[in-house]
């Protein structure tokens, strides 16, 4: 299928183009899509700065500090706001009003207008009356300090051995540049056609296969890819955030034209999505230079304003970017900054642009009122593309999927190639030299015979990753215990019937569960049982269930009179339907969403209780107004929401199967790997509570230990506040389930910094107990963080930081964690703290390359994914590895969607009887590639570097909870989920972690 030609007459169409080769730049591609930021790429720019002093500063606070929080956001937005559409968009202002940069001059009359203005407003002023204030000092002041105009390359000349440094407002100008130069050639596209060769057709058996003249059958073979003949063009724009977007070349069932030519008619054909590479700059350990990370993204188009957050609009003029503008909140719904429309007015700008977003906003309101005064669902058809178009607040039932796909990365690394020449110095990173050890559920090598038996004798092809259970009652063993009983409360016979299912699954050689009577102890295989019970009341959703006596009438499914057995409890739940009241707090509303929901009351009695529990949903949410269905019980090997659950009820238990041994062993330093206790700590910060209290931060730590002998079992313990010392895994989710989150008000510390201190403090407390208490004096320890979590607790975090010493540095911050000097920091600090990084702004993404192949005949294919470790080239010092990873979902549900060919050409399908439908690539989610980044850092005891690194991506892919690769190493993956599963969890996440901060 080929890419429609461009819908705007203003935009250029897409030009096929003839080709020959691949790529005219495959040789010059990268690994990875991340650039080092050289003086050369920015020569000649310039840049105009205002640097505030620390008395602007102050009174800035000040002023963001009077009245209620509308007010005091109003001062950043309408003056960004006021200053984008004033200059043409490339301005940023610091919220803390640190600096002021543009790449335009601007007026100091203009600074002092605006933040006249800005005072007034906060005093509760009309803009009438704002003007006609007297210029005030902290507006005087803004306005007086210098403007400073610099040449951006002085900023990026590199220092041998040293991390770079440049001023924060580089960070936000070098997108600016970067972005405004890929824009300057359009980009070129294509897909990738097959290159195929006859090879001889085989039978079941293996036997050559024949026809009915007795004549050898021959099949086409898939050697290597090459580009389509047809090449075209888009024009992509800069944006004024620092990325660009294919502005006039849209894709959407509207747009992706059929080869046949078949009309799209139902209501989804409006909506579109937009093509969009984000530019970011940031540093990495040990680089001289700064680095851009680039990425392709899938930018989805709202239906309506009044729910989106953000919108972009095009300025209409060459030259402008196009203008990233967020939306201020008024009650449930969004609205144009109407202060700065006024001001913008009465300077007599064209404000043509704010109030056709203003008169659209006006209609939609409209469109809300009356649904709600008729009591229906209100419903908004998506536009034409035009110069305004809203950003979808979250993913959500959207004719366009998410994702770019692979190929898209590869065109950009080419784009990017192309047009900076040889400004286009790439990092360079090189693939470490080691093996993982196979998982269950990774693809079985079988021929073609075995396949077809096993699926005849109705057999799995795969493995769901379920451990042995002589493994389980190992683990069971080694944490004290003779028996594992797992309860499973259900209320629906579907649901019943899926944990029979996967139970079945998970003990393939033990009893069979065929109708079990309520209350009815099975027992799989030795040493471990499963209890049945309808639950319907206990489980149910409402705040007026008695819970606890509801519990009574089957305590004793939990043997709680026997010390000898260990109990989990599986249960059944679904997502309850809780409306959100006319102008209700976010926080208020989630309190009592979490009031309501029977999980969170099941979950915290259960803990109470020294019980560990896991959720299965039995009723499929509906969309867009349509009501919840029941799931019923999918396939054999299909039913991974069940298998999941119980994975992660092992994980709740501590238990620890021997994957993890094997996969450790599997180094070369094997042996030393595998007798270094490893510590997570896990570290994130609480949100405000209703009563507007002081943040504080939770903090959570796992250690995981080896065995005492070889061949024995990995135990992991945990460490919470509220226990104070180490505990076994399970006793700590249980004692911290069954408690409120610490009250804000507990802490002591008044300032941001002083609470990030107090947490850093509480680790040391961990650490200090985890040598003094678990440790023998032989055993070393590594200690793994994410690092952007806490980079504001440890100072040797930082990237800047990597060229000195810890004595260099005159923080009064802890250089690391166990680094402490106090009474109560640890004795023995560890062996070495391992960064990790997952953040998509601040790791390289993998661009698919080519692979050489084995024979001079055959063609180079393309590596379109990659789960190896690589190794940075660094210039200095110690490198960083980056573990890329294929998800589950990218190899299940949209992997080969987008590996050769682009969303442009992606097929809306065909409806129709069964047999004649065709799958809606346009729609599928196109999943993506993901990376981990790993840098050890303060190594001690000679501990080698590497032998962490490949120990840590060992510790990902082998999961205990997981049947597939995790983001972040066993210990630390363990004590973010502790966090995770809190019964206030919701409540207290940040609004971007909780599925309905979007409808806010």
């Amino acid at each position: 299928m080929q890419a429609s030609t461009s819908p705007f007459p203003h935009s250029p169409a897409l030009h096929p183009e003839r080709v020959t080769a691949l790529s005219d730049n495959t040789a010059a591609l990268p690994r990875a899509l991340t650039l080092r930021c050289t003086p050369e790429l920015v020569q000649g720019q310039k840049v105009y700065v205002r640097n505030f002093p620390r008395s602007v500063r102050d009174e800035w606070e000040k002023l963001r500090g009077e009245g209620d929080d509308e007010k005091r956001n109003l001062p950043y937005s309408t003056a960004i706001t006021y200053l984008k559409f004033k200059t043409g968009g490339y301005v940023h202002l610091d919220r803390g009003l640190d600096f002021l940069v543009s790449l335009e001059k601007i007026d100091d009359d203009t600074l002092r207008h605006v933040f006249r203005c800005i005072v007034g407003y906060s005093r509760g002023l009309s803009t009438d009356q704002a003007i006609l204030l007297d210029v005030p000092p902290v507006a005087e002041a803004i306005a007086s300090t210098s403007e400073v105009e610099f040449e951006m390359a002085r900023f990026l000349r590199p220092m041998q051995g040293r991390q770079p440094k440049c001023p924060d407002w580089m960070y936000v100008a070098v997108p600016w540049v970067v972005s405004r130069k890929l824009a300057e050639q359009k980009f070129t596209i294509y897909d990738l056609v097959p290159i195929t060769d006859q090879v001889p057709a085989k039978e079941t058996d293996g036997s050559l296969k024949l026809d009915a003249d007795r004549q050898q059958v021959f099949k086409n073979h898939t050697k290597g890819w090459k580009a389509n003949p047809n090449k075209r063009e888009v024009a992509y724009l800069p944006d004024s955030s620092g990325g660009l977007i294919a502005w006039d070349h849209p894709f959407g069932r509207k747009y992706n034209i059929r080869d046949d030519g078949t009309m799209v008619k139902d209501a989804t054909a409006a909506q579109y999505a937009m093509s969009r590479f984000s530019v970011v700059m940031k540093t990495v350990p040990n680089v001289v230079d700064p680095v851009i990370f680039l990425d392709a993204h899938v930018t989805r188009v709202h239906s309506n304003m009044v729910f989106a957050k953000s919108t972009n609009i095009y300025q209409g003029s060459d030259g402008l970017p196009i203008l990233y503008t967020e939306l201020v909140r008024s009650g449930s719904v969004r609205e144009v900054n109407h202060r700065a429309l006024e001001l913008l007015a009465r300077d007599k700008m064209d404000v043509s642009l704010l109030q056709e977003l203003q008169a659209r906003l006006t209609h939609e309101r409209t469109v809300l009122e009356k649904a709600d005064t008729n009591g229906e669902f209100p419903s908004f058809i998506t536009p034409d593309a035009g110069t305004i178009r809203p950003l979808m607040p979250k993913n959500d039932n959207f004719a366009v999927g998410t994702g770019p796909g692979t190929l898209h990365l590869r065109l950009l690394a080419e784009h990017v190639t192309k047009v900076l020449g040889e400004k286009a110095n790439w990092l360079s990173f090189a693939v470490e030299p080691m093996n993982f050890e196979p998982r269950p559920t990774d693809k079985q090598k079988m021929s073609s015979q075995e396949r077809t038996q096993r699926i005849e004798d109705g057999e799995l092809l795969h493995s769901i990753g379920f451990p042995s259970s002589e493994e389980i009652a190992a683990s069971v063993s080694a944490q004290g215990f003779d028996h594992l009983r797992i309860v499973c409360l259900w209320y629906r016979h579907s649901t019943r019937l899926r944990m029979i299912n996967a139970l079945s699954l998970a003990f393939p050689d033990g009893a069979s569960i065929s109708d079990p009577q309520s209350g009815e102890e099975v027992h799989l295989v030795p040493g471990i049982s499963v209890v049945f019970r309808k639950a319907e009341r206990f489980l149910s959703h409402g705040d007026d269930i008695n819970r606890i006596e509801e519990f009574r009438s089957f305590e004793g499914d939990f043997a709680v009179s026997d010390s000898n057995v260990v109990v989990a409890v599986w249960c059944e739940t679904e997502i309850p339907l809780v409306k959100r009241r006319e102008g209700e707090k976010r926080n208020a509303y989630l309190l009592r969403k979490e009031q309501y929901d029977g999980k969170f009351q099941v979950r915290r009695l259960l803990a109470k209780k020294d019980f560990v529990c896991q959720f299965t949903k039995g009723m499929k949410q509906g969309s867009f107004g349509n009501p919840a269905t029941e799931i019923s019980p999918p396939l054999p090997g299909k039913d991974h929401a069940a298998y999941m659950a119980l994975l992660d009820l092992y994980r709740s238990l501590g238990i620890i199967d021997q994957r993890l041994a094997r996969a450790i062993a599997k180094d070369k330093r094997g042996k030393e790997a595998g007798s270094i206790v490893y510590c997570g700590i896990h570290v994130r910060r609480q949100a405000k509570t209703v009563d507007d209290k002081q943040t504080k931060r939770i903090v959570l730590a796992t250690a995981l230990f080896p065995p005492e002998e070889e061949g024995g079992v990995w135990t992991m313990r945990a460490w919470t506040p509220l226990t104070g010392s180490w505990v076994p895994y399970r006793k700590a989710i249980t004692a911290f389930h069954a408690s409120d989150y610490a009250l804000h008000v507990d802490g002591k510390a008044k300032s941001d910094k002083e609470r990030w201190a107090e947490a850093a403090a509480h680790v040391e407390d961990a650490l200090a107990s985890l040598v003094r208490d678990e440790l023998e004096p032989d055993m070393r320890y590594v200690v793994m963080v994410d690092g952007l979590a806490c980079r504001r607790m440890w100072t040797g975090l930082h990237n800047e930081n990597q060229s000195y010493d810890e004595g260099d540095i005159t923080d009064p911050r802890t250089w690391l964690p166990g680094h402490g000097n106090g009474k109560n920091a640890p004795r023995k600090r560890p062996s070495a703290v391992i960064r990790m990084n997952v953040e998509p702004e601040e790791v390289p993404q993998y661009v698919p390359v080519a692979r050489e192949s084995d024979s001079d005949t055959e063609p180079d294919s393309i590596a379109f994914t990659s789960a190896k470790l690589h190794r940075a080239k660094v210039d200095f010092g110690d490198p960083f590895w980056v573990l890329f990873n294929v998800p589950r979902n990218y190899q299940a549900k949209g992997g080969d969607l987008g590996r050769t060919f682009t969303r442009w050409d992606a097929d809306p399908g065909r409806a129709g009887a069964i047999g004649e439908r065709e799958t809606n690539q346009l729609k599928s989610p196109w999943y993506a590639m993901t990376a981990t980044e790993i840098y050890p850092v303060g190594t001690t005891n000679g501990i080698d570097k590497t032998m962490l690194a490949r120990a840590t991506a060992r510790l990902c892919h082998q999961t205990i909870a997981w049947s597939d690769r995790s983001r972040y190493p066993v210990p630390l993956h363990a004590a973010k989920q502790m966090d995770l599963d809190h019964p206030q969890y919701r409540r207290s996440a940040p609004p971007e972690d909780d599925d309905d901060a979007a409808s806010e």
